[in-house]
């Protein structure tokens, strides 16, 4: 079990940026509170895997804003897994050469709602 509290200053710090990453997701907490330990240390691994950029983002290609910024300098990363046969995914969205803005938790119809927001639903990812 994980402290949702705990989940998120761990992810803030491991980014390391003044900007306070958005935590957001149908059920945030009580999905992060199914997390086993070893499955939030696999978690914690990924972002910092990210933030030594040895993993490729998905690149958007759209003109259309997603929020304040133009989905084309966004950089997403996703992040599946399963919690008893249950799928969930992460997507970190991150404004190309600048700041984290958002940790996205959720089911797979969470998933795909954020996926069409960010127009990712298009390249199957």
């Amino acid at each position: 079990m994980t402290n949702p509290d705990e989940f998120k200053l761990k992810v803030q710090n491991i980014v390391l940026q003044q900007y306070k990453v958005e935590f957001l997701g149908n059920n945030f907490e009580q999905i992060v509170i199914l997390l086993s330990d070893s499955k939030a240390e696999r978690i914690y691994t990924w972002i910092n895997e990210i933030i030594k950029r040895e993993i490729q983002p998905i690149i958007i290609r759209s003109d259309n804003l997603y929020k304040e910024y133009p989905i084309s300098q966004l950089l997403v990363f996703r992040y599946p897994f399963n919690i008893d046969a249950v799928e969930y995914r992460i997507l970190f969205v991150k404004v190309k050469n600048s700041i984290f803005i958002e940790f996205h938790l959720g089911d797979h119809k969470y998933y795909d709602k954020i996926r069409k927001d960010l127009n990712l639903k298009r390249n199957n990812y």
